[in-house]
């Protein structure tokens, strides 16, 4: 690797002067970031001098291509339909559509792998979520790869699947700025999928995502410039996204109306605890709750569909995730990936 000083001087020249890394480059920087061979002085420098000049598709990709070689082995058996969706928002604001979305998708025969982090002092994100509806957040991967493959569902705590990372997203919390460790935690892919539901708050690297993605092999992928940057469609507002896939990356906007679906409000989706949006949760998927969360839950799930190939098209996949609520197997898919642990435990004696 080209000494980190050199490469620090190469990034740091300002907008006008500095220099791209090329692939290479760029995978012996985090090869050496994830081998804590670049002290944090340096990566805190290294961040600051990507972020002025601003990082290049090539750079994100390679990144993310050498963080993924220091992934352990993924004993997902049938990686051709599985669903990646990163869910790295630090506090939620809103309640989640996310999560009864996907056991919607995998009562329709989508298997779906989320990963993210619980940051220190969050106490209201996708992990914390899971875990008030009793489903198993802490698990191995040859654990959760189980999981996924007799029920549908898992999550993976970064902490466990990548641990440096993991380190280096704390670090880039207490530098203070939006660095690539945030674009790139999105791009890690434990499961080795191909389909991709991703989420990016507004800024650069939205913009960036898509060519990024398309280069590291992705078959299908929607990145969402969603609420709290998580991989959401909105019922509230208009959303710009960006649709990949092998050959091309191109932008939409998307609103529920585009769907024939009501827009909702803000307050439609304010919730005072995780306990009580996990009760609420359950009780949508037993289809007790209607209205314009169940739309949501339903919309988000539709996604899911199209992206797993089990819809032709979102709008296709609008009734296919009603008729799951309907019948039960929405809740059904919920009640065997909540007692999946319980089996877990019960063979461990």
């Amino acid at each position: 690797m080209m000494p980190i000083a050199e490469i620090i001087a190469k990034v740091s020249q300002g907008p006008r002067d500095s220099k791209d890394l090329t692939w290479s480059e760029a995978k012996a920087v985090m090869k050496g970031v994830v081998e804590g061979q670049v002290t944090p002085f340096q990566l805190g420098a290294l961040a600051v001098g990507l972020r002025i000049k601003v990082e290049s598709v090539t750079e994100l990709a390679a990144f993310a291509s050498a963080a993924r070689d220091y992934l352990s082995a993924a004993p997902f058996s049938d990686k051709s339909g599985l669903l990646d969706v990163p869910t790295y928002a630090r506090e939620r604001t809103s309640r989640s559509m996310l999560v009864p979305a996907a056991m919607i998708a995998v009562a329709c025969d989508v298997p779906v792998l989320m990963h993210g982090c619980e940051p220190h002092g969050s106490s209201w994100n996708t992990g914390s979520l899971l875990r008030a509806l009793g489903i198993q957040v802490d698990a191995q991967v040859g654990t959760v790869s189980d999981m996924v493959r007799k029920t549908g569902f898992g999550y993976l705590d970064i902490g466990m699947f990548h641990p440096p990372m993991n380190r280096y997203l704390d670090l880039a919390e207490e530098l203070g700025l939006t660095s690539f460790f945030y674009p790139i935690a999105r791009l890690l892919n434990p499961g080795r999928a191909t389909r991709h539901l991703i989420g990016m708050a507004a800024g650069p690297y939205f913009d960036k995502l898509g060519e990024t993605l398309r280069m590291l092999g992705c078959e299908h992928g929607l990145i969402i410039q969603g609420p709290d940057g998580e991989p959401e469609l909105s019922m509230v507002r208009l959303l710009r996204t960006l649709e990949v896939n092998a050959s091309m990356s191109r932008p939409h906007s998307m609103r529920p109306a585009d769907f024939a679906l009501p827009s909702g409000t803000a307050g439609d989706f304010a919730v005072k605890d995780v306990q009580t949006e996990a009760a609420d949760i359950e009780r949508l998927l037993k289809n007790e709750i209607t209205g314009i969360q169940a739309e949501g839950a339903v919309l988000n799930a539709a996604t899911m569909l199209y992206l797993g190939g089990k819809a032709a098209t979102i709008q296709d996949g609008i009734p296919i995730a009603r008729e799951s609520l309907r019948s039960g197997a929405a809740h059904g898919a919920f009640v065997r990936i909540r007692d999946f642990q319980l089996s877990v435990a019960s063979n461990a004696r």
